[in-house]
């Protein structure tokens, strides 16, 4: 009588997990180390993705440290870091990460001349991007009875009066990412 029992529950703090945005990442070059931090609960914090998928090529250490050189396409990456914290408390972070696209490299830089009536090949390569290539002829011209291949195959016998044609091409790679180059024959 005049007794009563009670129940008293301890909940976990709010922990709150930063940063709350991440700089763009480039494919194919390390990306500026990030650490994430946590406040509010007991120090001794591990850090994990909960949810998503870092872009591959990155990895995020218990520490919260977020580094690596990204191999995946580029896109937006979206991902949840949770913060544990030394009571087992937890806290999340939604984050995202956009990849932009790698430097392609065309080559050669220069290309031989051609003579008129005599039959011409040249490949034109691409690396640093995500393969295959696909080539075009976006601006100028070509001498008449030669052609860019898709395949970045120049190639053809030029009947054009002798003279300098310059043109630009374009390669394009598998993640639809682009570079653009200058030549003349």
């Amino acid at each position: 009588q005049g007794t009563r029992a009670l129940t008293l529950t301890v909940v976990c703090p709010t922990i709150s997990v930063n940063p709350a945005t991440l700089p763009n990442g480039q494919q194919n070059v390390a990306y500026t180390s990030q650490t994430f931090t946590a406040a509010g609960g007991t120090s001794g914090y591990t850090f994990a993705v909960s949810a998503g998928a870092l872009p591959t090529g990155l990895t995020l250490s218990t520490a919260g440290v977020l580094s690596g050189t990204p191999t995946a396409v580029p896109g937006t990456y979206n991902f949840t870091v949770r913060a544990t914290d030394a009571s087992g408390c937890q806290g999340t972070r939604a984050v995202s990460i956009t990849l932009t696209c790698p430097n392609i490299v065309i080559a050669p830089t220069t290309i031989p001349n051609a003579t008129q009536f005599v039959s011409y090949t040249q490949t034109l390569t691409a690396t640093g991007g995500n393969s295959p290539y696909t080539w075009a002829v976006i601006a100028g011209s070509l001498p008449t009875g030669m052609s860019l291949s898709s395949g970045g195959v120049l190639s053809g016998i030029p009947t054009s009066a002798p003279g300098s044609f310059t043109f630009t091409v374009r390669a394009t790679d598998a993640a639809t990412c682009t570079q653009i180059g200058r030549a003349h024959v």
